[in-house]
This record gives C-alpha cells, structure tokens and sequence, in this order.
C-alpha cells in the first residue's frame, strides 16, 4: 500500500511539474520588452518573441530582459556613420 501511494505522489508531482506556466519575452512595436506567460503566436505583426523558446521561471526570463533590451536600446541609439 505504501509503495502504491508513494507512486500516485510521484505521478503526480511530474504531472502538476509539466502544468507549470512558461514564460516567454516580447518586445511590442514600441520597442518595450516584457516578459508573458502567454506563448506569443506570431499573429501579431507588434509583437516580435526574443531570448530562449520559453523560460521555466519567469526570475530567468526578466534577467534575460535585462541583457536582451539593453543590446537592442544600445544598438539602435547609435547613429549610422557618428564614431565616437
């Protein structure tokens, strides 16, 4: 009996495991990041996924935000042929 009801908590803990939310990052059309728990579907001409396919904890996610947007707002702030 006990080896029954170990193994019912364990099917269940992998299955409540693959239920967790995902979270994605997005940037809008006004070019400002954020990170969703609703997988972008690409319908949305704004709306453009970056960083990995999804993110177990949405803790990983903004700290990929941090990188990801600051390259971007780095990159498109500095005008083509000004060297500095």
């Amino acid at each position: 009996m006990a080896c029954r009801s170990l193994l019912i908590a364990v099917l269940l803990l992998v299955s409540a495991d693959q239920a967790l939310a995902n979270w994605w990052i997005v940037r809008a059309a006004d070019e400002t990041c954020l990170v969703v728990d609703i997988e972008p579907t690409g319908t949305d001409k704004g709306v453009t996924k970056l960083g990995k396919d999804s993110y177990q904890t949405s803790e990983q996610a903004e700290a990929d935000v941090k990188l990801l947007c600051k390259e971007s707002k780095s990159q498109s702030t500095s005008a083509p042929g000004n060297a500095e």
